[in-house]
């Protein structure tokens, strides 16, 4: 069965609850207050089946100036609209505005409904009738199907009934396979079955026994019973009125302009990006930092308004521009709103959300900011990616944020990851970047590694760990921006350190003759060579340019380093290995002092040695001896002869 919600709208007085219930049978003034003053002040509801393949949902709004905001609410999520006019009075001034609300909610499909035939004649009727064709011109019910009827005859009423009926043909199917959310517009208590919310169900599914949260409170419960259309139901669809029995809920813990969702599907938000605009008739401007009052399906709250490049907005203009909200909204991308006066109560303008979950805007630059393509699929989702920044977003998050269905979503992502427009982090969580953050990163690398060469030139790189420091973003980000530059040959992996493939050391005359004396230091005294302090002495140089040069040295093959502090030559190196490894495979081990006779060297020296060999997998220790890597055994070393 087809799922259609419909939803009145008009000036106060004009049938349209009157309408509802020539349509239906069902009376939609629920409360005492309206019945005895005969006016809508709060939403009504009611349904029609249409053969039986279509279920209208229709939702009846105030049509008084002081109830636009339950208006507003009840617009939220409709997907036909019916324009009321009174055929004794033609348009009134809550005519016009209602039908700018529903132009600024992006509604596409509905019809003029001219009611009171029964009250005028042929003359009055066709007057009434070229007012409203004046006042639709430019909107989407421009060219939609004008129908005159009576609620209290029955007049027009079939005929009213084939319109929708071809109406709802036209509208598009609403996916089940959305993330559920339903916007509360009524809570009540029911004795003997605790608190109910009610909404239309805008996206997802329902069912009994779903664990279910509340937000933005984030209240915790679970589904007792479903009724839509007064019938008791084990599931509900999008674009169905649906009443939710939840267990365990205080009718405190629920309110209008909450959300209905399943637990971690969304996440409330005080900034959002959104594509305003000014509507042309206002009669107040939009400027910058104007409070005005957000209303976005039932939530109504105050908010800001910030413009990245101007002090006000144009009557009819449409611009980018972010709104800050005084008190949390669960919104997603793609979602209408409208904005309405603080006072005087009137409506400014609209638009659409582009990213639910915004950085401020003085965290982006205003050219960034502006140049967002927004447009499509892969627009909004590049789009909520970027907004996420460096640390990116989760695709579950990302459901959330755009609202999109998960196949939807993955078809999208494929597009951005084939792009390189989306870097995927991992595959567990499937962490998203922009790629705009990966060039960040890489230039913060190049920007650090060139200013280290310079300011380090006898070094042959700098640490991964110190350009790790100092890059925002998570490990695997580095890691990738590191890998991107080495593949392409434009940085070369050291191990521990990073160097531009550019970057060669090149001394001074004085550097190079500083270098040979410092080696000769080492060597001449192969088995007993000065530590770095007493180097330093020797030579009487700067401490940094004597480290950076003893660098270049053990770079260059001519010295290791032993320790922290000590260096011996390459070539006496490797001689007391050689005689190390031919000891230990004739004598099977060796202690510290039979190697005191291959150094011919001072405790001093020998043990530091001894740990360096241990360290570079020559030999390994066991008690007080060692024995040759891989050749011994790890039961007890073997005795001294």
């Amino acid at each position: 069965m087809k799922r259609v919600i419909l939803g009145t709208a008009g000036h106060i007085d004009h049938g349209k609850t009157q309408l509802v219930k020539a349509l239906t049978g069902i009376e939609t003034d629920r409360l005492k207050e309206e019945k005895e003053r005969g006016i809508s002040i709060e939403l009504g509801f009611a349904y029609l089946d249409l053969g039986s393949d279509v279920r209208i949902g229709i939702v009846d709004v105030p049509g008084h100036e002081r109830f636009v905001r339950q208006m507003v609410a009840g617009s939220g999520g409709i997907d036909i609209a019916a324009l009321v006019i009174a055929l004794d009075e033609g348009v009134m001034p809550q005519t016009v505005e209602h039908l700018d609300i529903l132009c600024l909610l992006g509604i596409k499909h509905g019809l003029v409904v001219l009611t009171k035939l029964d009250l005028v004649d042929e003359e009055l009727a066709l007057l009434a009738e070229e007012d409203a064709k004046d006042l639709v011109k430019g909107t989407f019910l421009e060219d939609a199907p004008m129908v005159r009827v009576s609620g209290r005859t029955g007049e027009g009423i079939e005929e009213l009934k084939k319109v929708i009926l071809d109406l709802s043909r036209t509208t598009g199917e609403k996916s089940v396979h959305g993330l559920l959310r339903l916007p509360v517009d009524r809570v009540f208590t029911l004795k003997g079955h605790g608190t109910v919310v009610a909404g239309t169900l805008i996206s997802g599914m329902i069912s009994v026994g779903d664990e279910i949260e509340i937000l933005p409170q984030a209240v915790r419960s679970s589904v007792r019973s479903i009724e839509s259309h007064n019938q008791f139901e084990e599931k509900s669809f999008p674009g169905e009125r649906v009443a939710v029995n939840l267990r365990g809920l205080e009718q405190d813990d629920a309110h209008r302009g909450n959300v209905l969702t399943h637990p971690g599907d969304f996440r409330p938000s005080y900034i959002i990006d959104v594509k305003l605009t000014s509507l042309g008739r206002s009669p107040i401007k939009l400027t910058n930092l104007k409070k005005v009052r957000l209303h976005h399906y039932t939530t109504d709250v105050e908010a800001t308004i910030a413009f990245p490049d101007r002090d006000y907005l144009e009557p009819g203009e449409e611009v980018v521009a972010q709104l800050r909200t005084a008190a949390p909204i669960v919104p997603a991308a793609g979602d209408r709103f409208v904005i309405r006066a603080v006072s005087p109560s009137v409506t400014l303008g609209g638009g659409v959300i582009l990213n639910p979950r915004a950085p401020k805007l003085r965290a982006r630059s205003v050219k960034s900011f502006l140049e967002t393509e927004r447009d499509d699929d892969i627009g909004v989702i590049a789009s909520l990616v970027k907004g996420s920044g460096v640390n990116g977003v989760n695709k579950n998050e990302l459901l959330g944020m755009s609202g999109f269905s998960s196949s939807r979503l993955d078809k999208t992502l494929d597009k951005l990851r084939t792009q390189r427009t989306v870097i995927q982090l991992d595959s567990t969580e499937r962490r998203l970047v922009h790629r705009d953050f990966l060039e960040l990163i890489k230039k913060k690398i190049t920007d650090k590694l060139e200013q280290f060469h310079r300011d380090n030139p006898l070094k042959e790189g700098a640490s991964k760990q110190e350009l790790r420091s100092m890059t925002p973003g998570s490990d695997r980000l580095f890691k990738i921006a590191l890998d991107e530059f080495i593949t392409k040959g434009i940085l070369v992996d050291q191990g521990d350190t990073i160097r531009a493939a550019s970057h060669r050391i090149r001394l001074k005359d004085e550097e190079k003759n500083l270098r040979e004396k410092l080696f000769t230091s080492i060597s001449k005294t192969e088995n007993a060579p000065p530590v770095v302090k007493e180097l330093i002495t020797q030579v009487g140089a700067d401490p940094k340019q004597v480290k950076n040069l003893l660098s270049v040295l053990e770079k260059e093959g001519k010295i290791l380093r032993i320790r922290e502090d000590m260096y011996f030559a390459a070539d006496f190196i490797r001689s007391v290995k050689e005689r190390l490894i031919d000891h230990l495979k004739k004598e099977g081990s060796i202690t510290p002092s039979k190697f005191q006779e291959i150094t011919k060297s001072s405790r001093k020296y020998n043990i530091p040695l001894l740990e360096y060999f241990d360290r570079e997998k020559t030999t390994l220790r066991i008690g007080d001896q060692r024995v040759l890597r891989g050749a011994g055994s790890s039961s007890e070393a073997p005795k001294e002869p």
